[in-house]
């Protein structure tokens, strides 16, 4: 198992009150003192994203393994270099991608393609073509605009750094790469202080040259498209909320990762039955096919539960938060089986995830 064991901040009173609330025995007053004590295995980073880097940075040349919340940097580089660090020092290096690690999302993985030891072929939506992806919030929800961090440039605000990584996630599980081209717009206030408010996006991806799916080799023989590219359309903003789901389409159905999609505890898997229906149940489309419901597999899986010790503390003020432990515990087998990196999020996704982002923002003009 594993235990918090220490708590830094900015200041010393405000590290003791969180301690005292959480029953922490070790409060700082900095971040240099966690990462020196002794008694710490692995530091969670979760400052403003413009420090990520350099507390990173500081907790591995300590010899402190780390887990740093999404994104991990601002610029795809320094998400190298820190990769490339804990390669060097053979401490474990994370980007905390948390939707990764709930089962809701590694059942929708099993799931795309054409089959897996895990899911076989008449389980599976073929090779994903098409998917949608949204995050929009309603930012009165969260702080005041404009005077909120959320929107706040020089603190890493603005939506792309603060909800973008996950629709480009969603985007890349698929494939487990960045896309291959990325067209962008969005809506950036005139004040230079904020952060744009809100960004749709369209991503394409290139093909395996390992994909021997059905429909990658029937592309020359029946008239049809070509079967290799893929498409994604992802929407993120703070103008008001969304449903917050992810739809993967293949030839053979589709998969839907329901709301909220970035800690989600359900989804669902419709089979295609012929012809043309796009979600319509009865008869009489596309040449007599008929849609049924007894193609829809829905699956849940219910969060662990609270404890007596999160309730006193106030209890869970984010949805399904007590998923972070899906990737505490992958963090804590990983690194006791001496792996240095997510197999879930790796760093490969990770870095293309920061690169997209950087991409869409100069697309958008910031």
């Amino acid at each position: 198992g594993h235990e918090i064991v220490a708590v830094g901040s900015r200041t010393h009173t405000r590290a003791a009150e969180f301690a005292k609330l959480h029953k922490i025995p070790a409060p700082y007053g900095s971040y240099q003192e966690v990462c020196a004590d002794p008694n710490v295995d692995i530091v969670y980073v979760a400052s403003l994203h413009p420090d990520h880097f350099v507390h990173a940075e500081m907790a591995l040349n300590n010899g402190k393994h780390v887990l740093v919340e999404k994104p991990m940097t601002m610029k795809a580089s320094d998400a190298e270099a820190l990769y490339d660090l804990g390669k060097k020092l053979n401490l474990f290096v994370g980007e905390g991608m948390w939707t990764r690690f709930f089962p809701a999302v590694e059942w929708a993985r099993m799931h795309l393609g054409d089959g897996s030891a895990q899911a076989p072929p008449d389980d599976c939506i073929g090779t994903v073509r098409i998917i949608q992806a949204d995050f929009c919030i309603d930012g009165d929800d969260v702080g005041p605009y404009p005077t909120d961090s959320l929107y706040a440039r020089d603190l890493g605000g603005g939506v792309a750094w603060t909800v973008g990584s996950y629709v480009v996630a969603a985007a890349m599980m698929p494939f487990g790469k960045a896309p291959s081209s990325i067209a962008a717009n969005g809506i950036v206030p005139d004040d230079a202080n904020v952060g744009e408010l809100a960004v749709g996006m369209t991503l394409t991806f290139e093909p395996s040259i390992t994909d021997t799916s059905d429909d990658q080799r029937s592309k020359d023989s029946n008239g049809s498209p070509p079967a290799g590219r893929s498409i994604a359309s992802g929407l993120i903003g703070y103008l008001a909320e969304s449903c917050e789901e992810t739809l993967y389409a293949g030839k053979s159905g589709r998969i839907k990762i329901l709301g909220p999609a970035h800690c989600p505890t359900s989804a669902t898997l419709t089979r295609k039955v012929g012809g043309r229906t796009n979600g319509a149940t009865g008869e009489g489309f596309g040449d007599g096919a008929t849609a049924s419901a007894s193609g829809v597999t829905t699956v849940e899986f219910p969060l662990p539960p609270s404890t007596p010790e999160i309730e006193e503390s106030g209890g869970i003020r984010m949805p399904n938060s007590m998923g972070f432990i899906y990737e505490a515990e992958a963090a804590r087998r990983l690194i006791a089986a001496g792996q240095i990196t997510f197999p879930q999020w790796t760093p490969e996704e990770s870095i293309g995830c920061i690169r997209t982002l950087e991409a869409v923002l100069g697309q958008i003009k910031l």
